[in-house]
């Protein structure tokens, strides 16, 4: 079952300010969960594959976004460079389906931050996503 465009929180805002984030999303920030912070994009058209499903570039940019947002946040809003980052798509996304990214710091060293998320629309799982982020 989709989640509708109405189930987009109130009170999110939007983290697409400018560039590809513009083009790509737009992508919303939502309220966290205790130490797990939460981001959102509503799947429209322009975010779809040819199979009819939601395109699994627009899950990687939308990790990377979230978790940028992330690490930035962990670290008192210093710039960061993502290093790595790996998805593993497990299920597919649909037009008008509210995606959501469950991100956490799993680790973070002097110049390093370790992230996970989960990408889901409400518990139906899309992805995992795992990634390093190198302070500037």
């Amino acid at each position: 079952m989709s989640t509708t465009v109405n189930a987009l929180p109130p009170g999110a805002e939007t983290v697409s300010i400018g560039g590809f984030n513009l083009f790509a999303g737009p992508f919303w920030r939502l309220a966290p969960d205790g130490e797990i912070r939460r981001f959102a994009f509503v799947v429209a058209e322009k975010h779809m594959n040819g199979s009819g499903n939601l395109h699994g570039g627009v899950l990687m940019t939308f990790s990377d976004v979230a978790m940028s947002q992330t690490a930035r946040a962990a670290n008192g809003a210093r710039p960061c460079n993502t290093v790595s980052l790996n998805c593993d798509f497990i299920g597919p996304g649909r037009l008008g389906d509210v995606v959501e990214a469950r991100v956490r710091v799993t680790r973070q060293t002097r110049t390093m931050i370790f992230l996970s998320a989960d990408i889901v629309v409400g518990e139906r799982v899309l992805g995992v996503a795992t990634g390093l982020w190198k302070l500037a």
